[in-house]
């Protein structure tokens, strides 16, 4: 007996609501294989594929899912749904460092959304420009945009995206200097998370408090919170968030003296980070590999932190590309610093 495609795309999305991504993948394949062509079912497997995937850090994947739904709904005529998928595929271009084109679709989205008076739109897709502006380097921006889009969530009254806008304000709240701030953002949110039972939220908010006690010099306070979300992170199978709280967890290491412990990590985050082909990623591997090797090989370590340091400046990274540059300097000026407390 052939199974009810309808049947299996809402059982995915039931896992998928509960952050079971890995199982929901397979039904949502199986209902997309079943599902009549140019339907709707069939968007809507699409576009919950591109969501799931982006979850696990199958990006490219996701965006391909994003594309297709994009080109079924306008067939149907849908437009919220055709600006849906835009944003989707802007957030799988900014997980791989592409955001230019990310910041692009996002742009086009709110223009479309704000046409429609759709606010839940709009403040979704303000937070994923704002995520955007913070890889580009753009901080005041990213901070403007979390907050403009919290406020919007709050009247809304969407925990969720309340939640969301939270982390974001934790991580730009750090890179800024600010470890303070990031602390009570990522504390706020990760009681948010843990009241909706959101095992990604939970895991989001335990990494962006590791970081905050990290960037404070609390190093093994931060190993504690690291731990908790590298064991939630594995529930959902997310490689690209394990991978960068492995990164974060190797710099702790690394600040306690403990290189091959550090080495160890940022070797496995580098392999996630490629599989995922997450470039900023790299980036963060290439500079931190370059502080470990600078203290047996000074002239080695440069020269892997200056290759870390054009790939930043190529791709646009304005934070990344300030790290290496400042670690670059104390290499000249300072070396007995070194290693260098990253955000």
């Amino acid at each position: 007996m052939t199974a009810n495609p309808y049947t299996l795309f809402d059982r995915a999305e039931m896992k998928r609501s509960l952050s079971k991504f890995l199982d929901a993948i397979p039904l949502y394949l199986e209902a997309r294989r079943l599902a009549p062509m140019d339907s709707e079912l069939r968007s809507a497997c699409y576009f919950s594929l591109g969501d799931t995937y982006r979850m696990v850090g199958e990006f490219t994947k996701a965006g391909k899912c994003y594309r297709e739904a994009h080109r079924l709904v306008l067939k149907l005529n849908d437009e919220t749904r055709a600006l849906d998928s835009l944003v989707g595929l802007g957030l799988s271009l900014r997980a791989t460092g592409e955001f230019k084109e990310a910041i692009a679709l996002f742009n086009k989205s709110l223009k479309g959304y704000g046409a429609l008076d759709d606010r839940a739109g709009v403040a979704f897709t303000l937070w994923a420009k704002a995520g955007a502006l913070r890889i580009k380097g753009d901080l005041k921006g990213a901070i403007e945009g979390f907050k403009e889009s919290k406020k919007v969530f709050g009247e809304l009254k969407d925990r969720s995206g309340v939640g969301y806008c939270l982390t974001g304000l934790g991580g730009a709240s750090r890179v800024a200097g600010k470890p303070n701030d990031s602390n009570r953002y990522y504390a706020e949110a990760n009681r948010v998370f843990r009241g909706l039972k959101d095992t990604f939220g939970v895991a989001y908010s335990y990494c962006g408090i590791a970081n905050s006690l990290r960037m404070n010099g609390d190093f093994r306070g931060s190993l504690v919170f690291f731990k908790k979300a590298k064991t939630n992170y594995r529930k959902i199978g997310d490689k690209v968030s394990y991978a960068y709280t492995l990164w974060g967890e190797g710099s702790s290491y690394q600040m306690l003296g403990k290189d091959a412990i550090a080495e160890e990590d940022f070797k496995r985050a580098e392999e996630l980070f490629k599989a995922t082909k997450d470039r900023r990623g790299l980036v963060y591997c290439l500079i931190s590999k370059g502080m470990l090797e600078f203290k047996k090989n000074p002239a080695k370590g440069k020269k892997t932190v200056s290759v870390a340091y054009d790939k930043a400046k190529k791709l646009g990274l304005g934070v990344e590309t300030r790290y290496a540059r400042e670690l670059l300097t104390a290499t000249e000026r300072e070396p007995g610093r070194l290693p260098l407390n990253l955000a």
